[in-house]
């Protein structure tokens, strides 16, 4: 799979509203070190390049504040990148990756006020240090929903596959079949 492969396109496979569960988390974890990865490095890069240009000046003069400032401007950037890709994609490029997608509890599409609901409560999620209460609220709900997802009424959920099993459960039966008559 290729990084080309991980950018969401508008058909977005069908969800199955059955694999909500904590077991997803680490998917999910996974999913948003991609994304913030995409957000800082390509998005945030871009944008300081062209600050840096027009307030060279600052810049030179105040290394560490423009750093820090830079790390706060990822909020903002990351926000509204979670809220597009998942109202318009069902997925971010992070998720894509990792397998999974966001739908509303009926299992349909996420309307734009789900999105924006389910991704400004992700930084409540974050408090009081690292993701905290996300990770406490995901492990302790049975659907394995974080607080935003449950004011947003949204669920994490895998496509539904429909590959075949590569083994069969009945090897006896398999081998018996495979035995040439004699």
């Amino acid at each position: 799979m290729s990084v080309l492969d991980w950018i969401p396109t508008k058909r977005v496979p069908d969800p199955d509203p059955e694999s909500a569960s904590p077991a997803l988390l680490k998917r999910r974890a996974i999913a948003t070190v991609i994304d913030l990865v995409i957000c800082y490095v390509l998005i945030e890069t871009a944008i300081l390049a062209v600050l840096m240009v027009v307030f060279l000046e600052y810049f030179l003069a105040n290394t560490g504040e423009a750093i820090a400032l830079s790390i706060v401007g990822l909020v903002p950037v990351y926000l509204l990148y979670t809220f597009v890709f998942e109202w318009r994609y069902a997925r971010t490029p992070g998720k894509k990756r990792m397998g999974i997608l966001v739908v509303d509890d009926d299992g349909s599409r996420l309307s734009a006020r789900s999105a924006a609901i389910r991704n400004v409560l992700r930084y409540v999620d974050w408090l009081p240090v690292g993701y905290a209460l996300g990770w406490l609220s995901v492990r302790r709900s049975p659907r394995g929903r974080r607080l935003g997802d449950r004011l947003a009424g949204t669920l994490v959920v895998r496509p539904v596959t429909e590959a075949q099993p590569l083994y069969s459960t009945d090897r006896a039966t398999e081998n018996a079949d495979e035995q040439p008559a004699e």
